[in-house]
């Protein structure tokens, strides 16, 4: 435990120790607070039912697996989604964590768009491959100045799909 968090731990079960019963009364009135305010807030929701572990990101139902894998010459971290219930996948090799994220968002409040941000996911992956391959091109000097040129069309291919991502995040 950090220092900071152990002052913290210290100061909350000095109060504890003081009034119990206060200090209860107190804990079950801000969680009734902070559900309320979930039951409106997705952001907040997901807050509150977050698990982090090594190689995932569990929010309510949903599991976000960490999956590494080797992309155009590089290790790169792709995301699983994955329904904790049926241990199912619902989505492989997400490229960018904001999709899972997003996509997890959409089905904890039965929004549709699930599959157009994985559309999109896949175009901001295809970008990076491409960007990745031609960069690798470039540095081995292999048609640099052509390798150069389509790298700088693949940054912008790259730089739109995460634009759409975000925007309908």
């Amino acid at each position: 435990m950090s220092n900071d968090k152990s002052n913290m731990y210290n100061i909350l079960a000095k109060l504890k120790n003081s009034n119990p019963r206060l200090m209860d009364e107190k804990v079950k009135n801000v969680f009734n607070q902070l559900t309320e305010a979930a039951d409106r807030d997705v952001d907040l929701q997901v807050a509150m039912n977050t698990e982090i572990s090594e190689s995932s990101v569990s929010v309510q139902n949903y599991r976000i697996d960490i999956v590494l894998k080797e992309f155009a010459g590089h290790q790169k971290r792709f995301y699983n989604i994955v329904e904790n219930d049926t241990d199912t996948i619902l989505y492989k090799e997400l490229a960018l964590f904001e999709t899972a994220m997003g996509i997890v968002k959409k089905r904890m409040t039965f929004r549709s768009g699930s599959d157009e941000l994985a559309k999109f996911d896949a175009d901001y992956e295809n970008s990076l491959y491409e960007l990745w391959t031609h960069q690798n091109r470039a540095k081995r000097g292999i048609n640099e100045n052509v390798s150069l040129a389509k790298a700088d069309a693949a940054k912008s291919k790259l730089s739109d799909a995460k634009v759409k991502i975000i925007k309908r995040l």
